[in-house]
């Protein structure tokens, strides 16, 4: 691609062209490549089906020559809104053959959500199942360039999918692919509420693990799994991507319960599968004992200091914690094999050089809170490899504030010790860590301010142990006397119809009238005072 067919997206042109040394160069000929090391290892397995790499060969060709024949070519954006199943992993590496670009999108997105990304992606094609007909049904009108709509649980309307799985005389095209050319749209909720989507290439993508696998890092070897939804493509590249690159297999989770969970890593022998703290949580409080190979990792969200120390003295070892963002992608920090400083998140991957910045784009002297932005390290082998993310998909001004100074701003504020260990002060000024989810107040209170119950209202964190923070709205009823009772009733229901449930508020507080500065701004800081009161009581 040229830097204007980039720019024509939205987009930056890479500014660097290295491939990873000693490693592919691309996603898309990752299962061939196990293939023909390992044709008969087993390489993918849910509750239903597996596949060994030469069958998961077989199937992902199949499911390239049906996206050929109806009209995915290099560039086209294919979506998947499925659960956890083998579909959707050969759907993502069929489409990384053809040069497509992904978007994946969480089944449990409520309808808007689901209409903005397939309508701002351009999506031709969307991979969905049953439970999710009925909301594409209500959106075909209104997704003119939405050409096929295939429901794979349902033979009658999957558009052939597993037909072209089966005909091992399948022959998908086998155009060039560009490593650096857009392959994933990542959307990540805006602080306005509006999803923006990241963009990265099969390059960015590959460097994840192969920079990890490099230094000795993720464990090449493991057995891979995963209880998150894989349609959240950072679990896709931390999970399959990993896993194929090192030809060693993948699994699916039965479930996110912990003690079936528990039990089902020890059954298959998993060894690297992504925790989020509400997990560790859950496992501290079962008690369960943990297989002597498996070792826990933490991301999503900070990991409060009771739960490590709790760990620690039940298990011996001390959680591997992280920091990372969809605009890296995954993984900026982790803290490996040593044990983090309090508040500690971790040191920089391989891959990285991360550096603290004021205001103005200027270093600031270690200790110092500030920015957090990260680019490529500057020597060794992997000198300018990774390359940043691509920007935002047709958001040029916002792309061009992410990667402005030649680094990626995360928006997040934090600061390096000594040492180099990264310490989160806070994350994107009001975001709400939820259970390792991100809940943008400003999204929340656009949807309430909707209602004709609320006069005003205002969306603030508070910390808990399992979840990180739960999620308060502070509501002024737009009638005084009204019964709030039935308000906050009639409330969560307006959340739940308009938002992801993770994103509808646990608690809910009323208030005659705000708090507010002299340009009458709700002052939050007093609503989070509040709550900190009404906790010491």
């Amino acid at each position: 691609m040229t830097e204007e067919e980039y720019a024509a997206l939205g987009l930056q042109a890479p500014p660097a062209r290295i491939d990873p040394p000693g490693f592919p160069r691309d996603v898309a000929g990752l299962i061939e490549r196990a293939a023909a090391a390992c044709p008969d290892d087993e390489a993918l397995g849910d509750t239903v089906r597996s596949y060994t790499f030469a069958e998961l060969s077989r199937a992902v060709d199949g499911a390239a020559a049906l996206m050929a024949r109806a009209g995915i070519a290099p560039g086209e954006r294919v979506a998947a809104s499925l659960g956890n199943e083998c579909n959707l992993v050969i759907a993502f590496f069929a489409a990384m053959r053809l040069g497509a670009v992904w978007v994946g999108i969480n089944k449990i997105l409520p309808l808007d959500d689901k209409r903005y990304i397939l309508d701002h992606s351009g999506a031709r094609l969307l991979l969905a199942d049953s439970a999710v007909e009925p909301q594409i049904e209500a959106l075909r009108g209104e997704l003119p360039g939405l050409a096929h709509a295939w429901i794979l649980d349902a033979p009658d309307r999957d558009g052939g999918w597993a037909a072209a799985l089966a005909d091992a005389s399948a022959a998908a095209p086998r155009p060039d692919i560009d490593p650096f050319a857009p392959a994933a749209i990542m959307y990540t909720s805006g602080t306005t509420g509006v999803p923006k989507g990241v963009v990265h290439s099969q390059h960015n993508m590959i460097v994840v693990p192969a920079a990890a696998f490099a230094h000795g890092l993720m464990q090449p070897d493991a057995r891979r799994g995963s209880a998150l939804p894989l349609t959240i493509t950072n679990v896709m590249i931390l999970g399959p991507v990993a896993a194929f690159l090192a030809c060693k297999p993948f699994f699916f989770a039965p479930t996110i319960k912990i003690e079936p969970l528990i039990a089902w890593i020890s059954e298959k022998r998993i060894g690297q599968i992504a925790f989020v703290p509400t997990m560790i949580y859950d496992l501290l409080q079962a008690g369960l004992d943990l297989p002597d190979w498996f070792r826990v990792s933490s991301g999503g969200a900070p990991l409060p200091e009771a739960i490590r120390e709790t760990f620690f003295s039940r298990y011996g070892y001390h959680v591997t914690t992280s920091y990372g963002l969809t605009e890296a992608p995954t993984v900026v920090a982790q803290s490996f094999d040593a044990v983090a400083p309090e508040g500690a998140s971790g040191r920089a991957m391989p891959q990285f050089e991360i550096t603290i910045r004021d205001a103005d784009g200027n270093v600031v002297p270690t200790g110092t809170v500030g920015e957090v932005c990260f680019g490529p390290v500057r020597s060794g082998p992997w000198a300018n490899v990774y390359t940043p993310p691509l920007g935002y998909w047709r958001e040029a001004d916002k792309t061009a504030a992410l990667l402005r100074g030649g680094v990626v701003h995360s928006g997040d504020h934090g600061s390096l010790d000594e040492d180099g260990w990264l310490s989160i002060a806070d994350r994107s000024s009001e975001l709400i860590l939820r259970g390792g989810s991100n809940v943008y107040p400003a999204e929340v209170e656009r949807v309430l301010h909707a209602h004709d119950g609320v006069a005003d209202c205002a969306i603030v964190g508070r910390p808990d142990l399992r979840m990180g923070m739960l999620t308060v709205a502070f509501v002024q009823p737009a009638t005084p006397g009204t019964d709030l009772g039935e308000l906050e009733a009639a409330l969560k229901a307006h959340c739940l119809d308009k938002l992801t449930r993770y994103k509808v508020p646990d608690e809910w507080r009323f208030l005659d009238q705000f708090p507010r500065n002299a340009m009458g701004k709700v002052v939050k800081p007093r609503l989070r005072e509040m709550i900190a009161a009404a906790g010491a009581q």
